[in-house]
């Protein structure tokens, strides 16, 4: 996620926007136990998908102000669905 966001930022314009929709860990404490209790075998299942990522975190620590970010669950079982979506702008 990071070089991927490393390169997002790299190729945008200063002030360019990403725009991003994400799974991501979910703010409540029982279900992250789930989320990072099924990471490990998830990945392996997922082609390294990582349930338990802050997603608006690793945004901002990787050079992007986020500007706008919706968050919530869809349908489906709680430790897979804890969506991040929203707007970034590079910095």
């Amino acid at each position: 996620m990071n070089s991927a966001l490393s390169e997002a930022r790299r190729v945008l314009k200063p002030g360019g926007k990403l725009l991003f929709v994400e799974h991501g860990r979910a703010p409540e404490p029982r279900v992250q136990w789930w989320q990072d209790h099924l990471t490990p075998p998830w990945k392996c299942l997922a082609g390294g998908c990582h349930l338990n990522r802050a997603i608006a975190d690793l945004i901002r620590n990787n050079g992007f102000a986020v500007e706008e970010l919706h968050l919530g669950y869809v349908k489906g079982p709680k430790p897979m669905t804890f969506m991040y979506e929203g707007q970034a702008v590079s910095r």
